[in-house]
Parts: structure tokens; C-alpha cells; sequence
């Protein structure tokens, strides 16, 4: 007898639709919430879930591993997503879709779906079918459905369920059609606990026993196992049963195997490397005597009398200078056809404003007019920090957006001691950047493929060499898991609890790359290092992540702001994940409430990724005489002008050049140019350094946030 795990949202489905029609079949409330629907005609049995419609995470965390889906009409609640054979989404025939199932529907297409057929059960209640009396316009009803719904799935076909009979025919389809595999994440082990108790719930960790129907691959007792909310966890046991049908008729469960983990072979619940400060040897940067003496004579080479050596890595050869104009050509030519339409932008932008301001003020009319008659409480769902911040972020986005990357020189501080981390680049694409290099020590703390991609390959193959082996619990059949210390916590009647099986290494911290596109929706202004929160996956975490352009090459340029319309890589600290897996990122609010800002893939797992920070220094000329010029306002005094001398120049039009010498005391330099500069010119030197995600990653589950928690004080 095949089982099916079905979500709706209504139990007449299970009820009303299915049980009149076949007196041998019957149903069952579990201790989850869900209601085990045994029909004897189509010898299957379907375990129907019944949302509440109160949390968010948990429904993403079934919808991650469908392996079919039926839509199912409502938003807040996301958790049934992942672990259900089939969803079902009921229509109203006469109320359509709302704007929170239209919302759900392309959150499980981005998140879950690739290629999976999708059906629409069309409900028609006793007011529905009076508000629609014909079936002319029942019938164009269901194909403005069908059509909207196309636009967005493939292979969408309605289903009517207005009688008994159709929930029969409903069910026999939900039997016949094929579980398609899901390309956007990895295969995995993972199960939806019909039941669960805790061995010993007087104390604060206990032994959590959860038994339901094993999906995906073949589950390991040395595997570790993940429980939203709950962390990551070993096992003590599994047992695999069979069903067995006694004198009486009745069906029960027997023991057929039990698998007991092998403690040499059972992986370790370590995700954080150890450090210790006081070892020299495990700092990565550090370089041997071999090392430095093969440097030294790669370094040697023609430079002017009484040049520092910091200022002699920054000279180039005439070669070199040549080299690198050819290789600056088409970003030259790319430059200033975008320097070119630059007013045309600016103009554009304005004239958008000023509509955009104008709609805002009739808005805001509107707006008055309602809560003027209660101008007391108005402060009160005001926050008056909050708005401070947020202005003070739109402000510094339109700032960068106008003048990308330009800082001021400070006139208080020397430019090189100001901007002393910062290096110039002969070539943004092809200067070699070592990325082993003044490592953070918070890279002490994670994890590193040699080679990633292959270790991606080892995993598969074990995958298949694993299947159907005698010490793993056989996937499709029911099993008992039980899950050492586990963390006691109250559910709330009807809570489903879903525990997804971990690959090598999974529990591992290490820096995450992850392409993220931002929503259409979304206009929120992202600022770097602004706390998210992301679905990776079959796991969710909270981190502050530093954007970078999606770019081919070993360099990417840092973005200060995420804006919308854009696509960009994340970069943060998070548990190993492989490839293909979706993600969704939320922004939360202070009141609670998140909004999806941006959906996308992970790209890598490689702390490697290099991200350069670019600022860009500004000059002005003073006199041009043919193709040299004196520059102002770059530097204060002529002691920047010598350190920054071998640095090259460019122009906003498309100019290069470099520093002759130094004039006078406040920083005025003769600088030298390959053409003729215009007055209306500026000068612009960038100087890059290379930043790292800070350490802001938050486990969203009891046990990791204890573990971390336990880990800071010790390194504190």
C-alpha cells in the first residue's frame, strides 16, 4: 500500500469529499495535527495536513522538498512546503486568486518547483454556485483561472471538487501521477513526523522519538539530522517497521530492523574550527624562509634613487605601462559611453521624481485626511529613530548612486596614514591578489574544501553506492527515529515537526556566496551589513552579508547598496551547504513583520571569493597645457603626492595618466596624460583594499544558539 502526504486546507477534503463514497475506508486524527486517510479501494493511504495559518518558517520548511504540488491559498503560514507529496491550493470559482495566495505561488515557484506539475482545485460552495447560476459563465470563469495560471506555471490543469465524486477522482489522480525529483537541491534523506514524544520531558534534554514515512535516499544511524527550530542532532537509533494486519482486521506496526549507529563512524555535532591564539603556525599568512628569500628576487627591479620599498610594488616597468593601457581599452570605451548618457540619466531620473513627488503628495492628502481625527495617537506607531535611520540610508544611497565610490581626502589627517589599507591595481581583472593575505581571525573559525566542486562529486557517487545497503533504514518505508539530546519545548496542539537528514560536513560553518535577485515588489534600499534573514535550503539563519557584483574573474567589486532591480552575491558566514539550493532572503522589521526583499541560488562555499572595496579620490585641474595638467584638491600636502605618485590616473572622460612631480606645499601636482584634457574634466585615482563578512551569523534554533552563545564566552 502506496502513502501519499497531501497538504489542504480544508479537512471536508478528507471528510466530506472522500469517506461517503467508500465504507471500508476510514480516517484517523495523528498527534500532529494531520488526518491518515486509508482508502482500501486505491489501496494508498494519504495523510492530509491542515495548516493554521500562524507561522511563516514553518511552512517554507515543508516546501522545500516537494516532490509534486497542488496550490493551496493562504501566506502567512509557509511550513508545509517542503515535506509534502502533493499541495493542494483551493480556488474560490468565484472569488479568484488573492493577492496573499498570488504572493504564496510565486514564493513556491522561486523556493520549491522546478518542472513540477501543478494542479488548482476549484471549490464551489452552496454561495458561490448562486453568485455564478450559469454554467456559461462558470465556465469563463475557470479559463480566466486557467489562463493567469499558465502565465506563471506550466502543465496547470483545474480540477473541480463539488461533489463526492470528484474528491474520488481527485484521489485516484493523486495516486497515478508520478512524484517528480526536484532539481533545486540536493538529494537528501528527510521525513514528516505523523508522531513524536520526548523519552523523559521532566528534563531539559531528552531523547525525542519521532516515527512517519522516510522519503528521499536512505537514511543512515550515523547521519546527523536537522529540526527547524530545534538544531542539529545525532542519532541513537532507528527502527524500520512493517505493517501487519492481526485476527481482528486491524492494522499495526512491528519492528523489522533496527539500526544502531557505530560510534567510530558516527559523524561529530562540531561546527565551529578550534582556535588558539597563542599558535603561531595556524595563521595561514604566515610565510616561510623558502617563501621569502623566492619573493625577494621576484620583486627586485629598476626603480627611481630613494623610493620606498612599499612605494617600488606600486611602480611599473615601460612594458608593463603599456600592457596595461591595451588592457584598459574596452573598459575605457565602456566608461565613457557611460559618462556620455549620464545627463540623459540624471534628466530622466528627475523628471520620474518629480511625478513620483507629486503622487506622493496626493497620498499623503489622502492619509491626512484619515488620521487627523486622531492626531493624539498618531506618535505612537512612530518611530522616530527608525525614520532617522532610514533617511540617513536613502540619503547615502543617492550619494553613491550620483558620485559611485568618491570620498573626500581629509585635510585633518595625511591621505596615507587615512587610507594606509588601501593599494593601487595596475589592472582590475588581471593584478594577482593573493587571497590567503592578511586573513581576519575570525577565518580560523570555519571550514575549506580543497576542492569543492570535487568534494560535490564524492558526495554523489556515495549517494549511489549507499543505496538499498543493509546498515541504512530503506527509503519509502516507516521508521522510528531517535534523536539524542534534544532540547524540550512546549508545541502547541496541531505543531508538525520535519527532520531532514545531513550530508558530510553540513553542519560546518564556512563563507557562503549567494546570488540573490531582488523582488519586483520590493523597493527597500538594502544597505551592506544589514541584518537578513535566509532560507538556505531545507535550513534558515539570520546574518548581516556584504554584496558584490556577479562577476566573472577571481576580483569583485564591493557594492555598498543592494538596490532594487538588482542582482548581486551575498557573501556571509553560514552552515555548508551544496548546490544546487534555493534561497529567500526576509528583511524583519522591528514590529516583527518580514518581507521577502530578494530570491536567488548558492552560488559557492569558498572563503576564497575575493571582494575589493573601491574608494575613489577626486582632483581638479588648474592649468591644461596640451596633455599635462595641474591637478588640485586630490591631495593637502606634497608628502601624499609622493606616496600616492606611482598610483595612475583617470579621468571622468576617459583619460589616463600618472603623478610628474609634486608643486609647492598644499598638495598640487604636474600630472601627465595620454590626450588632451578638457577643462570640465575631473581626475580620479582608485585605491582598493579587500574586506571580509563580519561575524554576525545567528543559528535560528535553540540548541546551535546555545552552542554559540557557550563558545563566545569561552574565546571572551
Amino acid at each position: 500500500m502506496s502513502s501519499r502526504i497531501i497538504l489542504s486546507s480544508k479537512n471536508q477534503i478528507s471528510k466530506k469529499f472522500c469517506l461517503d463514497n467508500d465504507k471500508k475506508s476510514f480516517d484517523e486524527a495523528t498527534q500532529c495535527g494531520a488526518r491518515i486517510y486509508t482508502c482500501s479501494k486505491l489501496r494508498s493511504k494519504f495523510c492530509f495536513l491542515t495548516p493554521t495559518v500562524t507561522n511563516l518558517e514553518n511552512v517554507l520548511d515543508a516546501a522545500k522538498v516537494i516532490s509534486s504540488i497542488c496550490k493551496y491559498n493562504f501566506k502567512k503560514n509557509k511550513a508545509y512546503l517542503k515535506m509534502s507529496d502533493t499541495i493542494i491550493y483551493v480556488l474560490s470559482s468565484s472569488n479568484g486568486i488573492s493577492i496573499e495566495g498570488d504572493y504564496l505561488l510565486d514564493l513556491i515557484n522561486v523556493h520549491c518547483l522546478s518542472g513540477n506539475v501543478i494542479y488548482s482545485i476549484i471549490e464551489s460552495n452552496d454561495d458561490s454556485m448562486s453568485t455564478i447560476s450559469s454554467s456559461t459563465s462558470r465556465n469563463s470563469s475557470l479559463k480566466n483561472l486557467e489562463k493567469y495560471l499558465e502565465k506563471k506555471f506550466s502543465n496547470v490543469k483545474l480540477i473541480p471538487l463539488n461533489n463526492p465524486q470528484d474528491g474520488q477522482r481527485l484521489l485516484s489522480k493523486l495516486t497515478q501521477q508520478k512524484l517528480i525529483k526536484i532539481t533545486k537541491t540536493f538529494s537528501r534523506p528527510y521525513l514528516f513526523a505523523q508522531t513524536f514524544s520526548y523519552l523523559n520531558p521532566k528534563s531539559s534534554k531528552s531523547t525525542l522519538k519521532l516515527s512517519g514515512y522516510l522519503r528521499g535516499i536512505d537514511l543512515s544511524p550515523n547521519d546527523l539530522v536537522y529540526i527547524p527550530n530545534l538544531g542539529t542532532f545525532q542519532l541513537e537509533k532507528i527502527e524500520q517497521h512493517q505493517f501487519q494486519r492481526d485476527s481482528d482486521g486491524i492494522i499495526k506496526t512491528i519492528v523489522d530492523k533496527t539500526f544502531i549507529p557505530d560510534p567510530k563512524l558516527q559523524r561529530s555535532l562540531v561546527f565551529e574550527a578550534e582556535q588558539d591564539p597563542m599558535n603561531f603556525d595556524q595563521e595561514q599568512t604566515w610565510p616561510t624562509k623558502e617563501d621569502i628569500q623566492q619573493s625577494e628576487r621576484q620583486l627586485k627591479k629598476r626603480v627611481p634613487k630613494g623610493t620606498s620599498q612599499y612605494q617600488a610594488a606600486w611602480i611599473l616597468s615601460d612594458d608593463e605601462d603599456n600592457d596595461s593601457l591595451n588592457q584598459q581599452n574596452d573598459f575605457d570605451e565602456d566608461h565613457q559611453e557611460m559618462m556620455t548618457d549620464y545627463a540623459d540619466d540624471l534628466q530622466s531620473i528627475k523628471l520620474d521624481k518629480e511625478e513620483h513627488e507629486e503622487d506622493e503628495e496626493e497620498e499623503e492628502e489622502e492619509e491626512m485626511d484619515e488620521l487627523v481625527m486622531n492626531p493624539n495617537n498618531y506618535d505612537e506607531k512612530t518611530d522616530l529613530e527608525e525614520d532617522k535611520q532610514t533617511l540617513k540610508k536613502l540619503k547615502e544611497a543617492k550619494l553613491d548612486e550620483q558620485f559611485p565610490d568618491e570620498v573626500d581626502t581629509p585635510m585633518d589627517v595625511p591621505a596615507r596614514v587615512r587610507f594606509q589599507k588601501y593599494r593601487g591595481l595596475k589592472s582590475f581583472r588581471t593584478t594577482k591578489w593573493d587571497p590567503k593575505e592578511n586573513l581576519p581571525s575570525d577565518y580560523g573559525r570555519i571550514y575549506q574544501f580543497p576542492n569543492f566542486r570535487a568534494m560535490i562529486k564524492q558526495i554523489q557517487s556515495e549517494q549511489e553506492h549507499n543505496q538499498h545497503k543493509q546498515d541504512h533504514a530503506q527509503v519509502h518505508s516507516y521508521v522510528t527515529l531517535y534523536v539524542k539530546d534534544v532540547p524540550v519545548s512546549r508545541f502547541e496542539p496541531g505543531h508538525h515537526l520535519f527532520v531532514t537528514g545531513l550530508l558530510p560536513y553540513e553542519q560546518c560553518l564556512s563563507v557562503l556566496n549567494i546570488v540573490l535577485n531582488r523582488t519586483n515588489d520590493s523597493e527597500i534600499i538594502l544597505k551592506s551589513k544589514e541584518r537578513l534573514i535566509f532560507h538556505v535550503g531545507f535550513r534558515r539563519f539570520a546574518s548581516s552579508p556584504i554584496y558584490s557584483q556577479h562577476s566573472n574573474g577571481v576580483k569583485h567589486k564591493f557594492e555598498r547598496f543592494f538596490r532594487p532591480r538588482q542582482t548581486l552575491v551575498a557573501t556571509c558566514f553560514g552552515p555548508i551547504t551544496y548546490p544546487p539550493a534555493s534561497v529567500l532572503a526576509f528583511k524583519q522589521f522591528p514590529d516583527g513583520r518580514q518581507e521577502l526583499v530578494a530570491t536567488g541560488s548558492l552560488l559557492s562555499v569558498n572563503p576564497d571569493r575575493i571582494i575589493l572595496k573601491r574608494i575613489v579620490l577626486s582632483g581638479h585641474p588648474l592649468k591644461i597645457h596640451k596633455r599635462s595638467a595641474v591637478v588640485r584638491y586630490m591631495f593637502f600636502n606634497p608628502d601624499d603626492v609622493n606616496w600616492f605618485k606611482p598610483i595612475e590616473l583617470r579621468t571622468r572622460w576617459g583619460r589616463r595618466g600618472h603623478i610628474k612631480e609634486s608643486l609647492g606645499t598644499h598638495g598640487h601636482m604636474k600630472c601627465q596624460f595620454d590626450g588632451i584634457l578638457k577643462s570640465q574634466d575631473t581626475v580620479f585615482m582608485n585605491l582598493y583594499k579587500r574586506i571580509y563578512p563580519k561575524w554576525t551569523y545567528e543559528p535560528l534554533s535553540i540548541q546551535q544558539q546555545q552552542q554559540q552563545e557557550n563558545n563566545e564566552e569561552n574565546m571572551q
